[in-house]
């Protein structure tokens, strides 16, 4: 009689749970999915993750260690890294980012190792053909940028991940995708969080034969917006050679040298460093080299600093004054400007 009075006791138990159970599951179901679409929950494990990962991963996905694991596979990824093994670590990056799929660490690094070692370790593989390489190279590429949009993907508010992309496609030692980077650019200043990518965009359109009146006015927009633009160097010789333009409408005025810079050792240093980024680089170079030739007569410019009467490839330091004593430089035996005020 006990025996049967327990039994009895666990069935209604057991039924009881199974009806708790069955009434709770829809209302759980759809408050995860909620946390996921919110992304507050972390999305499913897809059965190809399920299959990748061992039984240390299992258990340690079981037990809600999701990030813990994703960060120790992240070092087992290292050593795959160290040993070129590709392959494996774009499978080990593909659970770790399953895993983790907030954390955008995983796919900026992850997209690095693809696009940028990956595919120079393709590029110098000498023992395959060109043709070879070349296409190893650019599954590579690919794969890289692949890897960074699915991480937008998951985490949309990443935007330094569209800064990355756009560096990866502007990068002229890889192959360049000018319209690719600019979309990425783009991007990356659409958010609002970071005003380099602003400058950046502008950057690259003065670098694309054909884009220099759209980088000029896109300049123009910049500078209006925040004047603070004109503290750097690089936006300041940017934005004066892009106003040099012969070919931009008559109704845009072109300043003088003092609107733009602080000084005219300033702007001479400026144009200076700049005209070796248009030798190096490809940047539009418009008609600098009238303005260097009158800045250089006007502030009796020796002739070391004088590109067109010597080849080099050093840069004018800070201390740039004019008329002042040039002293050797101690490494190069080029000479640097010294001078007090």
């Amino acid at each position: 009689m006990k025996r049967f009075l327990k039994s009895r006791n666990i069935l209604v138990i057991a039924t009881g749970l199974a009806i708790s159970g069955a009434i709770r599951m829809p209302v759980e179901q759809k408050l995860t999915e909620d946390y996921r679409e919110r992304r507050i929950a972390a999305p499913k494990v897809s059965v190809e993750t399920w299959n990748q990962m061992g039984q240390t991963g299992l258990a340690g996905t079981f037990g809600g260690l999701r990030s813990v694991m994703a960060s120790i596979l992240s070092l087992e990824a290292q050593d795959h890294f160290s040993n070129q093994e590709w392959y494996e670590l774009k499978q080990d990056y593909d659970v770790i980012t399953s895993l983790d799929p907030y954390n955008s660490f995983y796919w900026s690094h992850g997209g690095w190792h693809l696009a940028y070692n990956a595919a120079s370790w393709a590029r110098n593989r000498h023992d395959l053909k060109p043709i070879q390489r070349e296409t190893m190279e650019r599954e590579y590429l690919e794969a890289g940028d692949a890897f960074y949009r699915e991480g937008l993907r998951q985490i949309p508010d990443a935007y330094h991940l569209w800064g990355e992309l756009g560096s990866l496609w502007s990068n002229r030692f890889k192959r360049p995708d000018y319209e690719r980077a600019l979309e990425a650019y783009k991007m990356a200043a659409s958010s609002g969080k970071s005003r380099i990518y602003e400058r950046r965009y502008v950057y690259l359109l003065a670098q694309i034969p054909g884009r220099e009146i759209e980088g000029y006015f896109e300049a123009r927009k910049l500078l209006e917006q925040d004047p603070s633009h004109l503290s750097l160097p690089s936006f300041r010789a940017i934005l004066y050679t892009l106003w040099t333009n012969p070919s931009l409408p008559l109704s845009e005025g072109r300043p003088g040298i003092l609107e733009i810079f602080r000084s005219e050792e300033e702007a001479y240093r400026n144009l200076y460093n700049y005209r070796l980024r248009t030798e190096e680089e490809g940047y539009f170079q418009g008609s600098i080299d009238d303005t260097l030739r009158i800045l250089a007569d006007k502030l009796d410019v020796p002739p070391d600093w004088i590109p067109f009467l010597v080849n080099s490839r050093y840069r004018i330091p800070k201390d740039f004054r004019s008329k002042r004593n040039v002293l050797p430089h101690s490494r190069s035996g080029y000479p640097y400007f010294q001078g007090g005020e």
